[in-house]
């Protein structure tokens, strides 16, 4: 059996969450800058379900309007919401503030950075084409690996899903704890970050 299960449901948990379907109840940024979960959201407080559904700016308008009054709840307890600084420059975040931001969540709700995972990666697998790397496991001693992307756009969001998917780890009973990525580079057709990743 290989090693590279190619774990990181860092990649396709993000893409899970972000099409609609609802696997796991995962915040975004509102346009105003809140943090907000509306599956969280219309799951805790079902008399919103019936009457919302799950449209997200309509339990958010709710949430606003009359939620907070009514101290309602719009994040997870689970989880730790880090304060974010503001872009250096400008409006936009830079990619390393993007990637700063995703690496302050995940650590910040327990997960530990470990450029270990990574193994001999750089003198074994890396050393060929990225479509040819699961070919190349002999004489790898690092951790599972994979590739994907993580969304500019939705770096908060991507962050909270894969805690999620860390936290389902196995499925059985082994919880993801540590991680590494390296940036590839950017992928101009999606407009995202790709990546390499290692967990364990």
């Amino acid at each position: 059996m290989m090693k590279n299960k190619i774990v990181l449901a860092l990649l396709t948990a993000c893409l899970i969450c972000g099409n609609g379907m609802t696997v796991c109840a995962v915040p975004d940024r509102m346009e105003d800058g809140v943090l907000f979960d509306s599956d969280y959201y219309a799951e805790t407080y079902p008399d919103l379900m019936m009457v919302f559904g799950r449209d997200t700016q309509m339990l958010y308008q709710h949430y606003v309007t009359c939620g907070m009054a009514e101290q309602r709840v719009a994040l997870p307890s689970k989880y730790v919401y880090p304060e974010l600084p503001a872009p250096a420059f400008g409006e936009e975040y830079t990619m390393e503030e993007l990637l700063t931001i995703y690496r302050t969540i995940l650590e910040e709700n327990g997960m530990i950075w470990d450029p270990s995972l990574k193994g001999n990666w750089d003198e074994t697998i890396g050393q060929h084409d990225i479509f040819e790397w699961y070919k190349y496991d002999d004489g790898y001693n690092g951790t599972s690996w994979g590739t994907g992307f993580l969304e500019p756009r939705h770096i908060e969001r991507n962050a909270y899903s894969d805690l999620e998917a860390f936290e389902f780890g196995d499925g059985v009973s082994d919880r993801v704890t540590r991680y590494y990525f390296e940036v590839l580079g950017w992928d101009d057709s999606m407009g995202m970050i790709e990546i390499v990743a290692w967990s364990a």
